[in-house]
């Protein structure tokens, strides 16, 4: 089981979002051994969303061990030769640590902003992704099809992964998961409550066994929001009002999950909350069923760098050993 810490990049009138703020988390996460730094993608926010290239790219400058992974890219927005362009140039610069969640998307101004259709976001998801995966591989080719046409498309250098590296595919709909397993290489779940998640991951590896692939190169990846604190009380204060602040703007954003701003009690069995032992009672939940990468949110737009550093560090030296 490998472990990561998603990186804010929301910027918030009560605390300005610092580059260095991520760097300074990014190193304490090599310190203690975490294997992946996260970032997403986020467009037309009104406090500011700093962009995952930029972002990436001074990560990778900046680290030695960490595998630098989106969570994810709205892959529709995205030509394929420019995304493998940028794809290839990461996967240079960190020597090979670069994987890569990818979706459709859902906030409509996400898309439709950059030419998109709600309706026309799944073909041209999947074509994007089939041919940036060939792009990657070192094909050069012609190309037309519904959405992308090309001649004499290629990208080099090739990335030093070797076939390229890879992706992960997320959602939580039936078809998105079904999706991750047909045409990507693991599956980013969009769902953390064990009960449901169990499923998922069981409808996830009998559909990569329907597509007749070898499910030991699958895997599967959660990102779950939560602090580790010294007292329980202490890991509910930090997270007041950020955390669910951020959920409430999900719902104006259109996500369904919820219909209006949710409650502790209603979030308390999608995160990981409490003293060490009370979060590493939830881990070992999460890896009894099957994930493989645990992504923890755990700074939220708002909150201020040292709690943050503190559930980095409690989770690093009291939870993370426990699960090597």
């Amino acid at each position: 089981m490998e472990f990561g810490i998603y990186l804010n990049q929301y910027g918030d009138k009560r605390t300005d979002f610092e580059f260095e703020a991520a760097f300074e988390q990014a190193a304490l996460m090599e310190d203690l051994g975490y294997d992946i730094a996260a970032v997403g993608e986020r467009h037309f926010y009104e406090d500011g969303f700093y962009e995952p290239f930029t972002f990436l790219s001074a990560l990778g400058a900046r680290t030695d061990t960490l595998t630098l992974t989106t969570n994810i890219l709205i892959l529709p927005v995205y030509h394929p030769i420019h995304l493998a362009e940028r794809i290839t140039a990461l996967d240079h610069l960190t020597n090979g640590r670069t994987n890569w969640g990818v979706s459709l998307g859902y906030r409509e101004s996400e898309l439709v902003n950059f030419g998109v259709g709600m309706d026309d976001r799944v073909g041209r998801f999947l074509e994007s992704i089939s041919v940036a995966k060939r792009l990657l591989e070192g094909e050069r080719f012609d190309y037309d099809g519904d959405h992308i046409q090309f001649d004499d498309g290629f990208v080099r250098p090739e990335p030093v992964q070797d076939p390229r590296p890879r992706f992960w595919g997320g959602g939580n709909a039936e078809v998105a998961i079904k999706r991750a397993a047909y045409r990507c290489d693991g599956f980013t779940a969009a769902v953390t409550e064990p009960e449901q998640l169990r499923d998922d991951i069981e409808l996830y590896y009998d559909s990569v066994e329907e597509a007749g692939k070898d499910p030991d190169d699958a895997e599967v990846t959660i990102m779950v929001d939560g602090f580790v604190g010294e007292t329980t009380d202490e890991a509910y204060d930090a997270l007041e009002p950020y955390m669910l602040d951020l959920h409430e703007k999900y719902i104006k954003w259109g996500n369904p999950e919820f219909d209006s701003r949710p409650t502790w009690d209603d979030v308390e069995d999608q995160i990981m909350v409490g003293t060490p032992a009370e979060v590493a009672e939830k881990v070992e939940t999460y890896r009894d069923i099957g994930v493989d990468n645990l992504i923890f949110r755990t700074q939220f737009p708002g909150m201020d760098q040292e709690p943050a550093l503190e559930s980095i560090r409690r989770f690093g030296e009291d939870v993370l050993p426990e699960f090597r």
